[in-house]
């Protein structure tokens, strides 16, 4: 399990560089399409094409990184009131649950994208294969899967002290 904590750690370092750059090149671009709108009559169309495409797989990404420390939107009115046991009866469940629904979005990702290749749709603006940017969307439930695994591999191993203080132990 220690091998795939290490891996999983390498694999959120690189998420978070990988968010960091999109944040910035979705900031530039934006910026550069709202000051050329106000100084000429010309826009980048093919900006919000991009933009667009990119923010689903910043949110796919973040959400994989929330997974991966339990801060995923949660409800924890019930589970603060449970003992420990019962607490990873509940996470066993919402994680398969989260499992299954990151395995569908994956599948139904997944045979978009092998639509679209056969298809040969370009984007309208860019002229890009469409599947290029619908690809993120298995490509960040793959992300989600993996972080949910490394999630109840951590929660179970847990004391009940650091649970208590929802601290990580080693």
């Amino acid at each position: 399990m220690k091998v795939y904590k290490k891996i999983m750690d390498v694999i959120a370092e690189i998420e978070k560089i990988v968010i960091s750059i999109i944040l910035v090149i979705v900031t530039l671009i934006t910026f550069a399409n709202v000051v050329v709108r106000k100084l000429s009559t010309s826009q980048f169309a093919w900006s919000e094409e991009l933009v667009i495409n990119l923010f689903v797989l910043l949110i796919m990404l973040g959400c994989a990184l929330c997974v991966r420390d339990g801060s995923l939107i949660s409800l924890s009115l019930v589970f603060d009131r449970l003992k420990l046991g019962g607490q990873k009866v509940l996470v066993v469940i919402c994680t398969i649950a989260n499992c299954v629904f990151w395995v569908f979005i994956f599948k139904a990702g997944y045979d978009k994208v092998v639509t679209l290749m056969g298809n040969g749709r370009l984007t309208p603006s860019l002229g890009l294969p469409e599947w290029y940017f619908q690809a993120f969307l298995p490509i960040g439930a793959v992300f989600l899967l993996l972080h949910s695994i490394e999630f109840i591999i951590d929660f179970m191993g847990k004391k009940p002290a650091a649970i208590e203080e929802g601290g990580k132990t080693e």
